[in-house]
């Protein structure tokens, strides 16, 4: 059994905080592959995106782990370019899942009133001409030196909790329960640790000193509170002429 977990720095601290017996089984993917990877083994666990679990709903989704958001720390980021007369264009760059794209959509209508056109970019980063979503660790220092806008606290707003990015799943409901059982203090293990896991990550001091300050903004527990904020969560898309159908989640203790 492997555990699959996207590239980022709140995965990573997830990774750190892991019996050294799990360690050893840790495996990176593109936040968008995960779940390919589930399907292709489905023995494995992954930290998936959680809206994926729009087209698996067969998936098990653990209720001890999630990683969450309310405040200035975000996996993805806004950059508006200043002094700009409307939003008409969005660029997405980085590590893009089904919740950075579908939200992105449902996030500026409802909002904002407006509906932008959206385009991947690989070009090199123009923030005085243009408009970006970025997600992952592409963003680096960008937040704090560009004004970035977390995306993540416009999702909490708009659903009035926090805004739950991923889940850990797997479609093997026993080897999921395994892994409940191991990680369920590490919520606490990544806030006694956070110092010294975040300098085997060697990031900018601005981002470390960011993450540090902000940390009241992040959530691994997955609470009963971030059982209902998945559930809102994965009704936006449903609401907005998205989906079809809603999803019930199999949560698994």
């Amino acid at each position: 059994m492997n555990i699959i977990i996207p590239q980022n720095i709140y995965s990573a601290l997830f990774a750190f905080s892991l019996p050294d017996n799990l360690k050893e089984n840790i495996i990176i993917k593109e936040s968008s592959l995960i779940i390919k990877e589930l399907e292709k083994n489905k023995d494995n666990v992954g930290l998936i995106p959680s809206l994926d679990l729009l087209l698996h709903p067969e998936i098990f989704v653990s209720e001890t782990f999630a990683v969450s958001f309310d405040g200035l720390l975000s996996n993805s980021y806004l950059y508006f370019m200043p002094e700009q007369n409307g939003l008409k264009k969005i660029l997405l760059r980085g590590d893009l899942s089904s919740n950075d794209l579908i939200l992105s959509k449902i996030l500026f209508p409802e909002q904002y009133g407006i509906e932008p056109e959206f385009a991947f970019d690989t070009q090199p980063i123009d923030f005085e001409n243009n408009n970006y979503l970025i997600v992952g660790i592409e963003n680096d220092t960008l937040p704090i030196v560009n004004n970035g806008v977390s995306f993540a606290d416009h999702i909490a707003e708009l659903i009035d909790f926090p805004y739950v990015n991923f889940v850990l799943a797997s479609y093997n409901e026993q080897n999921l329960k395994q892994i409940n059982e191991k990680i369920k203090i590490t919520n606490e293990k990544i806030t006694n640790h956070l110092p010294n896991y975040l300098a085997k990550l060697q990031l900018n001091s601005k981002l470390n000193d960011f993450v540090l300050e902000n940390l009241n903004s992040l959530y691994y527990d997955f609470t009963e509170n971030e059982k209902i904020a998945l559930n809102e969560l994965l009704k936006l898309p449903y609401y907005h002429a998205i989906t079809k159908d809603l999803v019930e989640v199999k949560f698994v203790k």
